[in-house]
């Protein structure tokens, strides 16, 4: 903030008001610090920069910061344990990585990270059976027959494997998002009720692998 010193907080821009106002919040070194959807009003690229400031200060200050947002990208980078609500009731208290990785329901897979869900029963030990194709999953001791969930991440999907790859399937691409470093798509598998959502460098052309290392079955 060099060179500001002279300028009203009013005559500032939106990312340096937001670092006065944190700037203000800890002078008084506060025992908790609530940070009400402080990125919101903020265009990408300051946003960026400044959750990595905050989330320097936060750790250098050592206070606990509460820290309420809808950005998940925002809650996975910056939080040590995050809280998932949904109409006022808490659905999973975690980790980032154990609430992206090891969602508790399917509620809790949906609002956190981009995810396709399909619908099978376990077939038998770490085998699923989608009505479509049969998959290895972990099953986790899940009885035959059981009725499970699916998920399965855009980072899990690998476009046009080797031949002996497991857990292939044949379709199309559809929609396309192109976001720089990769990108995201749909991809068409006969008998799916819906698109799997991959993301990666190339777009599938008409065959994809699920890694089942990366899959996970949900029980609701």
């Amino acid at each position: 903030m060099a060179g500001f010193h002279d300028r009203s907080v009013r005559q500032l821009s939106g990312g340096q008001q937001q670092r006065v106002a944190l700037a203000r919040a800890l002078a008084i070194e506060p025992r908790a610090l609530l940070l009400d959807e402080p990125l919101s009003a903020l265009d990408a690229g300051i946003r960026a920069h400044l959750r990595d400031q905050i989330r320097a200060l936060q750790l250098q200050f050592a206070t606990t910061t509460l820290l309420v947002t809808h950005d998940q990208e925002e809650a996975l980078a910056m939080a040590d344990h995050v809280a998932v609500l949904r109409e006022g009731r808490l659905l999973q208290f975690a980790t980032p990585r154990e609430i992206y990785e090891q969602p508790a329901d399917t509620t809790v897979a949906r609002l956190v990270g981009a995810s396709t869900i399909w619908p099978c029963t376990v077939a038998g030990a770490d085998i699923v059976d989608t009505g479509f194709a049969r998959l290895a999953v972990p099953t986790a001791g899940r009885p035959k027959g059981a009725a499970v969930q699916l998920l399965v991440r855009p980072e899990a999907v690998q476009p046009d494997p080797p031949a002996d790859a497991v857990n292939q399937l044949n379709g199309r691409p559809g929609m396309q998002r192109y976001l720089g470093a990769s990108t995201r798509y749909d991809f068409h598998v006969e008998g799916a009720p819906e698109p799997l959502l991959a993301e990666s460098r190339d777009v599938a052309r008409t065959t994809v692998c699920l890694a089942p290392e990366k899959l996970r079955l949900l029980d609701h």
